[in-house]
């Protein structure tokens, strides 16, 4: 029963109280349709880690190589002459800033910091 007290309201509703066959008729085709993901499920469910990542080596690891090599160009092409000012990330929030943007803030360690080169390179923020 429930609090409206005239029985079942939402009956009419139930696709299945005016076709008794709907819902075998509705499982049927929705388990047919779900047939070959569930197949497919079935057999990478023993699939591991490793796996996965033996299968992406061919596009997993020139990636990582190209990326290991850009980080390495922009590392060395910066002036070595200049030191690289460290970015104090808790000064920069504390301080009085106004109106100045986070690339204005790293650069003012000097002209040509490592910081500023990188995001300079990588397209700032």
């Amino acid at each position: 029963m429930n609090d409206f007290g005239n029985g079942d309201p939402l009956r009419h509703l139930d696709p299945g109280s005016r076709d008794p066959s709907f819902w075998p008729r509705f499982h049927s085709r929705v388990m047919g349709s779900a047939r070959e993901e569930l197949a497919r499920r079935r057999m990478t469910a023993d699939v591991t880690i490793l796996d996965v990542v033996f299968a992406w080596r061919r596009a997993l690891v020139p990636m990582a190589l190209l990326a290991a090599a850009w980080a390495g160009i922009l590392l060395f092409s910066h002036d070595p002459g200049s030191p690289a000012a460290p970015v104090a990330l808790e000064q920069a929030l504390i301080e009085d800033l106004a109106d100045a943007t986070i690339p204005v803030v790293l650069e003012q360690g000097g002209e040509g910091a490592l910081q500023g080169v990188l995001l300079t390179a990588a397209g700032g923020f």
